[in-house]
């Protein structure tokens, strides 16, 4: 059989104290890819075949947290949970201690750091069979920069990387030998970083398996941000609306066009200026934060003869600022028949770069003549999509 010790019982210190680090929550609750951190190792190992059954190692102030999880996702495998102790060895060995007394000498015994989240099941077998056919086996890298040596403030020596390998979990090893191995480290005061040095200690060979370069353990904030990216979240401080409006052609003359007025062209029919392009933008504006439609705002304002579309636009402009956002970028596309889009872009982008406060490279121009197919390929009138994204 084949038991499993999840380490979850650690403080996060290193993620609490790194700078503009302000959530004071325990970093196993904290989500990627939806879930709490602790979830996926949860997952990686409840759902894998050969496994039997696993250990929870939790600290006091997480547990009830925990709990919780487990009872949502309905871990089956999970036996126990228990509290660990102030150090990973500690905690290793309070989890050893709630197995069985009595397993066989070949059950194999993995222990795995809860916030190594991104773990493979071809990982998790792959150690399980080193530590079957060598009697101990982990995970790691092979380290990529030149490794020093340092002693002080000066470098002592370089080392030859190809013989050094950054460890990673999970880490296994036959019942009876992980069993020797912290008797040893007991009967002589040992302080180890990780299970394969308690093994080290009694001169067990350990095999090791190349990690998966996603199997990494999540320490400062930065560690966080990489795993959100490998789940494909979106970072907090990002926002994304899209915006849509068309008006079709009156008899009158004088286009209102992103701010600028293009007196040979005609107008489009409409309470207001019927500044298509402005519309568009503020209804992507307003979606990207939550707000109402242009109607919703601009219907009383032309109702008080203010027909400016830039003042309408000025409304969700400081709205997005309250929300301590900003445009990050712009694009727009245009449907119609007339005008030729491509000849005004410049005129356009510089109109919008000065109203939005936005970089003309950040904004994108992109039209269709729309083949007759749509009454703005027919050419009775404007169709324009926007979409924004927004940063604090």
């Amino acid at each position: 059989m084949n038991h499993v010790i999840i380490l979850a019982a650690g403080r996060g210190r290193r993620m609490r104290q790194s700078p503009g680090y302000k959530i004071h929550q325990d970093k196993l609750l904290l989500k990627a890819g939806g879930k709490p951190l602790i979830y996926h190792s949860l997952m990686a190992f409840n759902d894998h075949p050969e496994i039997d059954a696993l250990i929870l190692v939790v600290n006091k102030a997480n547990k009830s947290a925990i709990e919780k999880i487990i009872k949502a996702y309905t871990f089956k495998k999970i036996k126990k949970i228990i509290i660990g102790g102030l150090t990973r060895q500690k905690s290793f060995a309070k989890g050893f201690e709630a197995l069985r007394k009595n397993l066989p000498s070949e059950d194999i015994v993995i222990a795995h750091n809860a916030d190594n989240p991104c773990i493979s099941s071809e990982e998790i077998t792959k150690v399980i069979k080193g530590a079957k056919e060598n009697g101990a086996c982990i995970l790691g890298h092979y380290p990529t920069s030149t490794i020093k040596e340092i002693n002080g403030r000066h470098i002592i020596k370089t080392h030859d990387r190809n013989r050094l390998f950054a460890a990673e979990t999970p880490q296994a090893a036959q019942f009876a030998i992980m069993k020797k191995a912290l008797r040893n480290a007991a009967l002589k005061k040992l302080e180890v970083t990780d299970e394969a040095m308690l093994l080290e200690a009694i001169c067990q060979k350990v095999s090791y398996e190349e990690a998966h370069e996603n199997n990494f353990k999540i320490t400062t904030p930065g560690d966080l941000q990489k795993l959100r990216t490998i789940f494909g979240d979106l970072p907090e401080d990002f926002r994304v609306g899209l915006g849509q409006d068309s008006h079709e052609f009156d008899k009158k003359m004088g286009l209102v066009f992103a701010g600028l007025t293009l007196p040979n062209l005609p107008k489009l029919k409409a309470n207001s200026d019927g500044d298509v392009i402005l519309h568009a933008i503020f209804n992507a504006l307003s979606q990207a934060i939550g707000e109402m439609s242009l109607g919703f705002y601009a219907d009383d304002m032309c109702e008080k003869g203010i027909k400016d579309s830039k003042k309408y636009l000025a409304i969700i402009l400081k709205k997005v600022h309250q929300q301590k956002f900003k445009i990050n970028t712009l694009g727009l596309m245009i449907e119609c028949k007339t005008p030729k889009i491509d000849p005004l872009a410049t005129k356009l982008k510089k109109s919008l770069s000065k109203i939005l406060n936005l970089p003309i490279p950040r904004i994108g121009i992109t039209a269709t003549g729309g083949e007759n197919l749509t009454a703005f390929g027919q050419g009775l009138g404007i169709q324009c999509f926007a979409i924004v994204s927004l940063i604090k």
